[in-house]
């Protein structure tokens, strides 16, 4: 886990955004939970107790601890994602239980594949419509991602923020769509493994969703990430967006080498 996190904990930490607690025993570490904190909630990145010192509620008293923290500084609940049909999910899903989250509920379903995805009718460049133009996502200007992350002009779902800061951004891969008024849509790709990206968000503002520009960055994205020689891509759809789900049901699917389900629970702190 740490090797897609930690690089990004000085980040986080620059931003007030970070919150690391810890448990150990003996002067000995076996317990910690690494959460990034928003303007409403926390998420949990990661939650771990060595495995000798689990079951004497560790993992409980961290998380108070947490909760505490939240609480004091007006954060309304915090968020616990993790993925189906893990070795962990059974013991992740008990503990949720016994600690009074929220049942768990699909979030998104992730799509797998890898290079065979090469032969997809569907995965080739096709032109933009006029004035749009595509570019990576490094290149924009700071002028331009300070009015997107204001909120002056395009209304996007947290979900799908080009702004996060989870793990390592792939540049090569990640995108943006532009006309002369600002940044009009992307496709963020983030490095999760040495030869694995993970396509996180990808977002069209409203009058241009008619001319399927999602999956012509997403295509470009794709190619992008073939050139450089990276073979495993992983592509995250979430549940609230049922016409992105179809598309990549219809699109995605038939070329993933496999599927699952990342599931989330909630805990109110008032």
């Amino acid at each position: 886990m740490f090797r897609w996190l930690l690089p990004q904990l000085d980040g986080l930490e620059a931003q007030n955004k970070l919150l690391m607690i810890g448990a150990e025993t003996a002067g000995e570490p076996i317990g910690l939970i690494v959460m990034e904190l928003e303007r409403e909630h926390a998420n949990v990145h990661c939650l771990f107790v060595a495995k000798s010192s689990r079951r004497q509620g560790i993992a409980a008293g961290m998380m108070r601890a947490a909760k505490a923290y939240c609480l004091a500084g007006g954060l309304s609940f915090i968020q616990f994602a993790y993925y189906a049909n893990k070795s962990a999910t059974a013991a992740i899903e008990a503990w949720l239980h016994k600690e009074g989250w929220s049942t768990p509920r699909v979030e998104a379903v992730v799509f797998h594949i890898d290079s065979s995805i090469a032969s997809a009718p569907w995965l080739r460049d096709r032109p933009l419509p006029h004035r749009l133009r595509m570019q990576r996502w490094s290149e924009t200007g700071q002028h331009e991602r300070d009015q997107l992350s204001e909120g002056g002009r395009l209304a996007y779902p947290a979900f799908l923020s080009p702004f996060k800061a989870f793990a390592p951004l792939e540049e090569a891969s990640s995108l943006c769509l532009l006309s002369a008024s600002g940044i009009e849509g992307w496709v963020m790709a983030y490095r999760v493994a040495e030869h694995t990206i993970l396509y996180d968000a990808v977002f069209v503002a409203a009058q241009y969703q008619r001319f399927g520009l999602a999956f012509v960055m997403l295509a470009k994205s794709i190619l992008l990430q073939l050139e450089v020689g990276i073979p495993y891509g992983m592509f995250t759809v979430n549940a609230s967006t049922p016409d992105m789900m179809k598309l990549a049901r219809q699109w995605i699917a038939p070329y993933a080498c496999k599927t699952n389900e990342k599931k989330s629970s909630f805990h109110k702190l008032k």
